[in-house]
């Protein structure tokens, strides 16, 4: 189909790899087969939204001069209601095994881009990250800055959140729109990436890591689709360990650890909860238990110079507070009346 504008120039109807796949009947990999076997076979160009396009003419004038183009595609093998493909079920323990190394009782969104960028992770999502910058390296690097603590105690019981199962419901649905046969690890990235899926802490997510869900789609079209992608970004240089440590907790000065280290250094901080003289968890405003009182990584409470407990500011949602590169603010806070500290952490 073509048409003319104001000026004469004529107008070509182009289609996506999708697309041509759905007027072929074949599935996207195999219209990108097609294009590189076969001479005869529509040119094509790259497209600034990631992939290549065809002329729609010239692709409906090569199915009626090829009627075997390959196995008909009836759409992705689909699980029944509840399942996984393959693949799916990989990134899925993948991100159950990355809560359970921080010990979150909760498997999410964080969960699956940690599984997607994991040595393990199968399909294409972890080579699109790695062009974008994003590596496994890189966010275990962030997880440490943001005071995540892997090394408190916590349950082997474990909740998928909504946000997690719907991104997964939603992998399936990219998978037939972009007419693949399987639902993989990009069809995943795909549905965190989404506008669909961008709920406010997961479009924080992303954009703390410096994803565009703009180009995390082209990027995943261009590397399925044999459209050269830009090599991986240089690594932003580490700071030095002296200034990045002073940026931990600036303002306050803490006291030595018993052996005489800055509790600085012996980070990630973990944290323990206050409690009643009863045992009971002492309860914040919103409900949680007051349990940023953090420990260093030798179980030592972080104390200032007079002997303050520390522990991270919350406002009135009960959302953490953070300075100008995304770190908890640190501040002393005062023991509760007839309070102690319990390492270990509870259901509350």
């Amino acid at each position: 189909m073509a048409w003319a504008l104001a000026d004469n120039t004529v107008m070509t109807e182009l289609l996506s790899a999708a697309e041509a796949a759905r007027i072929l009947g074949v599935t996207r990999r195999r219209v990108v087969e097609l294009a590189a076997a076969d001479p005869a076979f529509p040119a094509s160009q790259p497209t600034p939204g990631g992939g290549r396009t065809w002329p729609r003419v010239a692709v409906q004038a090569w199915a009626a001069a090829n009627p075997d183009r390959g196995p008909l595609h009836r759409g992705p093998e689909l699980p029944l209601v509840g399942g996984r493909s393959p693949q799916v079920w990989k990134v899925a323990n993948l991100a159950g095994a990355e809560a359970q190394a921080l010990n979150h009782t909760w498997i999410g969104p964080e969960h699956l881009l940690a599984a997607l960028v994991h040595p393990d992770c199968p399909g294409a999502a972890r080579s699109v990250l790695a062009s974008l910058g994003v590596t496994a390296e890189r966010l275990r690097q962030a997880r440490e800055r943001s005071f995540v603590d892997p090394f408190e105690p916590g349950s082997d019981w474990k909740q998928a959140n909504p946000a997690f199962q719907l991104v997964l419901e939603r992998a399936h649905l990219e998978a037939v729109l972009l007419a693949d046969a399987e639902v993989t690890s990009e069809h995943v990235l795909l549905a965190l990436a989404s506008h669909w899926a961008g709920d406010a802490a997961t479009t924080a997510l992303l954009s703390r890591r410096g994803l565009d869900p703009a180009e995390v789609r082209r990027r995943v079209l261009d590397l399925t689709e044999g459209v050269a992608v830009p090599p991986p970004p240089e690594p932003p240089q580490e700071p030095d360990p002296e200034v990045a440590m002073r940026q931990v907790a600036p303002g306050l000065e803490l006291a030595p650890t018993p052996d005489g280290k800055d509790p600085r250094r012996r980070m990630p901080w973990g944290s323990a909860i206050f409690v009643d003289p009863d045992g009971r968890p002492i309860k914040r405003a919103d409900g949680h238990a007051l349990r940023q009182y953090y420990l260093d990584r030798d179980g030592n409470p972080v104390l200032t110079t007079d002997g303050q407990p520390v522990h991270a500011v919350f406002d009135e949602h009960g959302r953490e507070v953070t300075d100008e590169d995304g770190r908890p603010l640190i501040v002393a806070v005062e023991v509760p009346d007839g309070s102690s500290v319990e390492a270990h952490a509870r259901n509350t």
